[in-house]
């Protein structure tokens, strides 16, 4: 494996940026190496909430540039 098929993921559960695939790593292509340790209901929580955080956040951005521009009118 050379160093060039790495990529930077971000974890499904954590949010978090890590290498993959990386030799002897616990990390999947979804996962961190510490969020492929917890049982998989768990993670599945986890992936739940983050998605939800995410779209929520986009979603107050959206509102606060639509507020910045009626200001500006």
């Amino acid at each position: 494996m050379s160093a060039d098929e790495l990529q930077e993921r971000i974890c499904r559960c954590c949010d978090r940026e890590y290498p993959y695939p990386v030799k002897k790593s616990l990390a999947t292509r979804f996962h961190c190496e510490t969020c492929s340790q917890l049982d998989s209901k768990t993670r599945r929580m986890f992936e739940l909430f983050n998605k939800r955080m995410r779209r929520l956040s986009g979603e107050m951005e959206k509102l606060r540039r639509q507020l910045a521009e009626r200001e500006k009118a």
